[in-house]
């Protein structure tokens, strides 16, 4: 067991080497967490070879050095596609949300429109459809709002 702790320990540098040609800076926020990966990367990989001699042999420095940085590159790209994964889930929960509020406030509009009489209904639409001239538009516009109001306090409790 102490094999492996000094084996690790020597192997050291070459992990924080990766982790900076990988862009993972100390001041990374996920910079232990990749660090991790590497030593147990690297501890899984000598688990293999009965002696610590023989894993130097069979995996030189270089070797090392690329199989460690490809391994770092695919954790970024599993990193990378979770977090697009995870936004994509936001906005379609906020685009749910948005929806929710849009039927309600079609619902509302529905039953506004039936608390309308049938002549402030026709001022509605030709308020909509900007239909008369703009004193007039100005006019169901304030007529509207007043009878919104009304609505509005039959609604509450």
């Amino acid at each position: 067991m102490k094999e492996w702790q000094t084996l690790m320990a020597s192997y050291e540098r070459l992990f924080y080497k990766v982790l900076i040609r990988a862009g993972i800076f100390p001041s990374h926020p996920d910079f232990d967490d990749y660090l991790q990966e590497l030593r147990l990367l690297l501890f899984e990989r000598a688990q293999h070879y009965p002696e610590e001699g023989i894993f130097r042999n069979e995996n030189e420095v270089n070797y090392l050095f690329g199989f460690l940085l490809w391994r770092v590159i695919d954790l970024q790209r599993k990193s990378k596609r979770h977090k697009q994964l995870i936004q994509t889930l936001a906005s379609e929960v906020e685009e749910a949300i948005d929806l929710k509020e849009d039927i309600d406030n079609h619902l509302l509009l529905l039953q506004f429109w039936e608390f309308l009489k049938p002549k402030e209904q026709q001022m509605w639409l030709d308020w909509v459809n900007q239909v008369g001239t703009k004193q007039s538009r100005y006019y169901y516009r304030q007529k509207l709002k007043a009878r919104w109001r009304q609505f509005q306090q039959l609604d509450e409790p």
